[in-house]
């Protein structure tokens, strides 16, 4: 098998990642493994700035950008694309601030087993939604989290600062 890069096996030979595709429960150990790593190594800022590079190019998302973008191109303005996004979206309007919220954790990275996980994974999310509303309002948008699961919170909100 020289000049290839798959793994002869009894079934054949398969790429390396090919053994580890339906091991979730290896995904989430090494998860958490690396996210223990970080916050036992890194400075809040610095794990903030990491997981908020992945959350933008996040293939878990709740709403794809590209329907996002569809939104908001059939949108007159940007009052209308948000009031579109409350209506059916986890986008909630409360005293002219609008939220983001979560009911639970949704990162499939996690979410089967949220027991012992770090809170440092929801900068993933916060990351995510910079991006959304960045591509969608066409501005940085600021988005606070406020609560999480992960934390110990019983939802997982974010004010995003329109």
């Amino acid at each position: 098998m020289v000049g290839t890069n798959r793994v002869p096996t009894l079934s054949g030979p398969m790429h390396p990642t090919e053994r580890y595709a339906d091991s979730t429960m290896e995904i989430e150990n090494w998860i958490k493994a690396l996210l223990t790593g970080l916050d036992d190594s890194v400075d809040e800022k610095t794990k903030q700035i990491i997981l908020e590079k992945c959350g933008a190019t996040c293939p878990f998302s709740h709403m794809p950008d590209s329907r996002l973008l569809e939104l908001r191109n059939e949108a007159k303005t940007e009052q209308e694309f948000l009031d579109k996004l409350c209506a059916i979206w986890r986008l909630k309007k409360e005293n002219n601030r609008y939220f983001v919220v979560f009911d639970q954790c949704y990162c499939p990275l996690v979410n089967k087993n949220t027991h012992n996980v770090s809170p440092t994974m929801c900068y993933c999310t916060l990351g995510s939604l910079k991006h959304k509303f960045k591509i969608s309002l066409g501005r940085d948008i600021e988005v606070v989290m406020q609560k999480t699961v992960l934390a110990g919170d019983d939802a997982c909100i974010f004010e995003i600062k329109v």
